[in-house]
């Protein structure tokens, strides 16, 4: 009687063990998923806004008055999405009035805009500070945007010019879920294996 008791108090630790092993390399690797996930997503988050403020940058460099006073390029901006209709990449210039109400907005538009117009919300700047938003696009894809105000009049007419660049949303959105789904695949195979070994312990 007391083996019986032995072998099944033996068997029944070796259970519990077991099962807060298991517990514990399953709240490791949710952990290690969910942080890597969000690091990655963050650093593509980052990298895609990174590359709009240089388009943004581009689009403020070759920005010039015309003799009537409008605004015009100077130079084409160099990434050939922006001359492809509905290519998820978008440049538009607002003109604005006081209190940066838009006075009309698109007076200027990337070609991939087509004959769209993004509706981008009334917004208080600075001249040159930069804003961050998000909103519908063409096709109602979702944009990642980056503002910017400048005032070029130099005749001190009150006019000022709000620059807006944005991109699709699924640029970043893509690689991230390709990333996870790696990701995700590869620290189930490790808990699989870890458990395996375990097992056999």
């Amino acid at each position: 009687m007391t083996c019986l008791h032995c072998t099944a108090w033996r068997r029944s630790l070796r259970v519990r063990l077991l099962a807060g092993t298991l517990f514990w390399v399953a709240a490791s690797i949710l952990v290690a998923g969910l942080s890597l996930g969000k690091l990655f997503r963050n650093h593509v988050a980052e990298q895609f806004y990174t590359g709009l403020r240089t388009h943004l940058d581009q689009l403020t460099a070759s920005l010039v008055l015309d003799g009537q006073g409008q605004v015009a390029l100077a130079a084409p901006l160099s990434d050939p999405r922006l001359s492809k209709p509905y290519s998820g990449l978008y440049w538009q210039v607002d003109r604005v009035v006081g209190g940066d109400r838009p006075a009309a907005a698109g007076v200027l538009r990337s070609r991939s805009l087509w004959d769209s117009v993004l509706a981008v919300p009334a917004d208080s700047l600075a001249d040159g500070e930069i804003h961050r938003h998000r909103l519908p696009g063409p096709a109602g894809v979702t944009l990642g945007l980056l503002e910017r105000r400048v005032q070029i009049d130099e005749a001190g007419q009150g006019s000022a010019w709000r620059l807006i660049v944005a991109a699709d949303e699924r640029l970043m959105d893509e690689p991230v879920a390709l990333f996870n789904g790696a990701l995700w695949l590869a620290l189930g195979l490790l808990g699989l294996g870890l458990e395996i070994g375990r097992a056999h312990v």
